[in-house]
């Protein structure tokens, strides 16, 4: 833990710097002018939240933002409930006494603190050690169980307070650029945005950290120090203490220009939404998630590309790489009458009758049943692993079929007539009757006494039907199947 020696007086400087930090607070959280910037609508109505979660780790920066919000609090300015949150990662030696402090901080300033303790170890990572480094991999995996903590919490329209200053988003900046970002990773961290079913505000993202340690010195505030903080072998540290030093040391205007720049890249980025919107009205047909490749083809390679990441993201997907992209501007619109597959981690997309569809992934696997389905019969749905269910419908006794009933799926080389038709190959089939590729390998194949007698998307086998209409072999008079399949189409 660290604190601060007590000075005398307060001098102008650290009231002018708290009075910095506080406005900034009121315009965020009490609602003043251009308080909802960033908010879904951008009007104070829609932004105004049940309550203030604050993320509390114990550092100076949020423990100095939940002070001030109890000091609003205090004087009234903040009419709404004040809460916090702290994430307990168990990746340092010291995490349990971290906790014990937001514990004892929270009870000292009357706010409910809500402790979340998370697994986000990373296979080769010491979780527990005394001076052991915490990997890169082991402190992305911590930002993300983080952030998934917060969204988890967070109540309707509750909004989330995280105390990240502008020499944050500054080192942001260089990091992202060091990985090559584009427009939205450069523009660095938004000051407002959604965050499950409430919101997410960073208020002091203007404010240089020097401020923050000039009113938590002036004030006596006690916090953590993490000693991992002063490792440059971590990017961020190493920006810190070093790098940003020397450029502030050449250029003490810095934060001012490359905020600016943010600034600009931000509003790029913006317009590229805004692009990307016009022309998923125009490419997207109406009623799915599909796009059609003839309105993609006449976009440029740059709109092309800002279209398909919007349109996947907007699906739920995760962000697209730069290589992705630029393979699929070049392959998706060539040759857009033959049907073609691209895996993408988690979702698939597929050109499919000059439609682009984008298709989830999941755990199925194409294999039989075991033995007769009797038992889950006996209910007229049979549940399919993976893979929806089959409803059984009739109007007259099907305890025959349901004892030798089976359903299998596509080995390969199997062959059926339908209805008035000659026997044919199923995988012809399936092409003929426009069966979507993504569903082939998953049709249930029905079969009775080891006898193939319907086929998902196709309907009853011609033998099976005759039967049917003749004595009612394997009880399968006046009984009708469905499939329903799992939900696999984004943006239906």
């Amino acid at each position: 833990m660290a604190s601060a020696p007590k000075n005398s007086s307060r001098d102008a400087a650290a009231v002018q710097a708290e009075s910095a930090l506080l406005g900034a607070l009121r315009r965020a959280v009490c609602f003043e002018p251009s308080a909802s910037s960033g908010l879904p609508d951008g009007s104070q109505s829609a932004s105004l939240p049940s309550s203030i979660l604050v993320g509390l780790s114990g550092g100076l920066d949020s423990s100095l933002l939940l002070r001030l919000l109890c000091d609003l609090r205090a004087c009234g300015d903040l009419e709404v409930p004040l809460r916090a949150i702290h994430v307990n990662h168990g990746l340092q030696a010291d995490a349990n006494q971290w906790q014990s402090h937001c514990e004892s901080v929270c009870a000292e300033w009357e706010v409910d603190l809500r402790v979340c303790n998370v697994d986000c170890a990373v296979s080769g990572a010491s979780a527990a050690l005394e001076g052991a480094e915490l990997p890169q991999a082991s402190e992305d995996a911590a930002r993300r169980a983080r952030y998934q903590a917060f969204e988890d919490v967070l109540g309707d329209r509750e909004c989330l307070a995280l105390g990240h200053h502008q020499d944050d988003q500054l080192e942001t900046l260089l990091l992202r650029l060091a990985r090559g970002a584009g427009a939205d990773g450069l523009a660095g961290m938004p000051a407002a945005r959604v965050l499950g079913v409430g919101s997410l505000i960073r208020p002091w993202l203007g404010i240089p950290r020097r401020i923050l340690e000039q009113v938590a010195q002036e004030r006596r505030l006690v916090f953590i120090e993490d000693p991992s903080n002063r490792n440059t072998r971590y990017d961020r540290n190493l920006l810190r203490a070093q790098v940003l030093p020397l450029v502030e040391s050449r250029w003490p205007q810095y934060r001012q220009s490359w905020g600016k720049s943010q600034t600009l890249l931000r509003e790029s980025f913006t317009l590229n939404e805004d692009l990307a919107d016009i022309d998923l009205q125009s490419c997207q047909i109406v009623g799915s998630g599909r796009l059609r490749l003839s309105e993609l083809a006449v976009l440029s390679s740059p709109r092309r590309r800002n279209l398909l990441r919007h349109w996947l993201l907007r699906l739920g997907c995760a962000t697209p790489s730069w290589n992705l992209l630029n393979r699929l501007d070049v392959e998706v619109c060539a040759r857009a009458d033959q049907g073609a597959r691209w895996h993408c981690g988690g979702y698939s997309l597929y050109r499919y009758k000059g439609q682009l569809v984008a298709v989830l992934e999941d755990r199925f696997r194409p294999q039989p049943l075991a033995g007769a389905c009797s038992a889950t019969a006996s209910t007229g749905v049979i549940e399919l692993p993976d893979n929806g269910k089959l409803v059984l419908a009739s109007d007259g006794d099907t305890s025959r079929m349901i004892t030798s009933l089976q359903v299998r799926y596509r080995q390969g080389g199997e062959h059926l007539s339908l209805l008035g038709r000659p026997s044919k190959s199923l995988k012809k089939l399936l092409n003929e009757e426009g069966v979507s590729p993504w569903l082939r390998d998953r049709l249930p194949l029905v079969f009775c006494a080891d006898e193939l007698i319907w086929v998902a998307g196709l309907g009853y086998c011609e033998s099976a039907a005759a039967k049917a209409a003749g004595r009612g072999d394997c009880g399968l008079a006046r009984v009708t199947f469905s499939w329903e399949p799992p939900a696999l189409e984004l943006g239906l």
